[in-house]
């Protein structure tokens, strides 16, 4: 764009200087001299009047002939893009035009501009909605990242190769990394997705993803089990489910995952009649969970 700018403000204004003084003519001159002003309009109105501002109460995206505004406590997704840098509440997604990354770039796996503002905005809105953190036993409770779907990826699979080989043989079904990512990666640009990192002393251990009504995935490494962290994942986010007016909370677990069914069975999930396929092979029965809402106002007779 700087290359473009320049060309348009020097180039061709001295080509039609030139063509000026080599023929004496005005016309070609002219239409010279139109170009290079709308060229430098355009540059300016899309390349560089989009910006993007933040401050103590959130975020302002400016576009070519749009802007929004977002609140720091509504702001559920920022994240990188080819199009722009990718900010979404529950209400609205919008792409700031002035920060873009290619897809060359994220293929690759290079850090650019883009992942610097991500991280600048996230360590802001980490400021505004703070993990919750017990300094006595070193553990935090944070927002996943935008770059993260990777490391969701080995905690997942950490978690559930252990535990669910009897169900997913793994000379019969190895385990599906890729897919796995790709969800993931979809999931952390979802608004109506919540995705939280559980760390012991900054080593993560556990993770737990949820929408408005349902804890979707939940994890612990194996060597953590035991010592509460399952508990208190599916607490936090029942809780935040909970918080935000769902009368109920739902999940899905394997029938045949004995273990899973009695832990949440000790939490207050009850069981229902509700069955579905697992999406993965050999498609396992899940059923439904359902907890109630404590402070939801139950029906009279």
């Amino acid at each position: 764009m700087i290359v473009f700018v320049v060309a348009a403000a020097t180039a061709v204004p001295a080509l039609a200087y030139l063509v000026w003084t080599s023929n004496g003519g005005w016309l070609l001159p002219a239409l010279l001299g139109a170009l290079s002003a709308v060229a430098l309009l355009y540059a300016w109105r899309f390349g560089l009047h989009p910006r993007l501002r933040a401050d103590k109460q959130g975020i302002t995206v400016v576009n070519p002939f749009s802007s929004r505004r977002f609140d720091w406590e509504d702001i559920r997704v920022v994240a990188p893009g080819e199009n722009g840098l990718v900010i979404a509440s529950t209400e609205a997604t919008v792409e700031a035009w002035c920060v873009q990354k290619s897809n060359f770039a994220a293929r690759r796996g290079k850090l650019t501009r883009a992942d610097r503002v991500t991280r600048e905005l996230l360590d802001l809105l980490e400021e505004h909605d703070p993990p919750l953190e017990d300094e006595e036993t070193g553990l935090r409770i944070r927002r996943a990242r935008p770059d993260e779907s990777r490391l969701l990826t080995r905690l997942e699979r950490a978690a559930s190769e252990e535990a669910l080989s009897h169900l997913f043989p793994p000379e019969e079904h190895p385990y599906p990394v890729t897919a796995i990512t790709r969800r993931w990666r979809r999931l952390l640009r979802d608004p109506r997705v919540r995705i939280y990192l559980l760390e012991h002393d900054d080593d993560p251990v556990g993770f737990v993803a949820f929408d408005a009504d349902t804890v979707r995935h939940v994890g612990v490494l194996p060597d953590h089990t035991r010592r509460g962290y399952g508990s208190a994942l599916v607490e936090f986010a029942a809780q935040e489910i909970f918080a935000d007016g769902a009368p109920n909370a739902h999940l899905w677990v394997l029938v045949g995952n004995a273990g899973a069914r009695a832990f949440y069975a000790t939490l207050r999930w009850r069981e229902t009649a509700d069955r579905r396929d697992c999406e993965f092979p050999p498609a396992p029965p899940e059923m439904r969970l359902e907890r109630r809402n404590p402070t939801a106002p139950r029906r009279s007779l």
